[in-house]
């Protein structure tokens, strides 16, 4: 059996060894963690929290904006954008909020003499006006007149014919008319007649005779029938 001195000798050499080795295997560790290349390290450090730094941007297409002058849609006949539908000119009316408030105020809703220009009377029948209307087409067709003065005057009749055809039209023109010519007097719209005249009344058609004969003869037989029970009451009472 060796001596135990040497064999604690020879322990702690082996202990050195070790340490040594251990050494120089943490140096080697050491410079192949500094060796690197750059190349590898990465360029931005980590978010800290969750958070990253990196901010996208989406690029959106652009749009074309057309954009369509107003004046483009004045004209006497409106079609919409698919162009399958067409709202007609609107006709001229004299019914509106406006020119009842002017006829309360007492003045005038328009300048134009509508009876004048057909040449009837106020008050007249509704046939009247479509038969006035008639002959002032033919008289202005006999005057050879230009085209577009004949168009102009055949507007303004129509405008007239229109209103005086109409009941509720010719109702608030001739109301217009009376408050004008008397402002200071209250009138109604329905205190001017032109309904009256609207259509015209006919007389009754001529009743036959009433035959009073039987009725007469029924009348005697009822008073005779009456005075022979009083008789008779009378008669047996005896």
């Amino acid at each position: 059996m060796d001596d135990p001195a040497r064999i604690l000798h020879c322990v702690k050499l082996n202990q050195k060894d070790v340490a040594q080795k251990g050494e120089a295997m943490a140096v080697s560790s050491a410079t192949t963690t500094v060796s690197i290349p750059a190349k590898k390290i990465p360029s931005h450090q980590a978010p800290k929290f969750g958070f990253s730094s990196t901010i996208a941007f989406s690029a959106k297409p652009w749009r074309l904006l057309r954009i369509r002058s107003s004046s483009a849609e004045t004209s006497d006949t409106e079609v919409d954008s698919d162009g399958s539908i067409e709202v007609p000119k609107e006709t001229s009316s004299l019914i509106s909020a406006l020119n009842v408030e002017r006829i309360l105020r007492g003045l005038p809703i328009t300048d134009a003499d509508h009876y004048g220009r057909l040449g009837v009377p106020r008050g007249c029948p509704f046939d009247m006006v479509g038969g006035a209307y008639n002959i002032k087409v033919r008289e202005l067709k006999s005057q050879n007149l230009e085209e577009e003065e004949l168009e102009k005057k055949l507007e303004l009749l129509k405008e007239s014919y229109n209103i005086l055809s109409s009941e509720e039209e010719r109702r608030i023109y001739d109301w217009s008319l009376a408050r004008a010519e008397n402002a200071d007097q209250f009138v109604w719209p329905f205190e001017v007649d032109i309904t009256q005249t609207k259509i015209p009344k006919e007389d009754p058609p001529p009743q036959e005779p009433e035959d009073v004969g039987p009725t007469r003869v029924v009348g005697y037989f009822i008073v005779g029938w009456i005075m022979l029970s009083f008789v008779l009451s009378i008669a047996l009472n005896l």
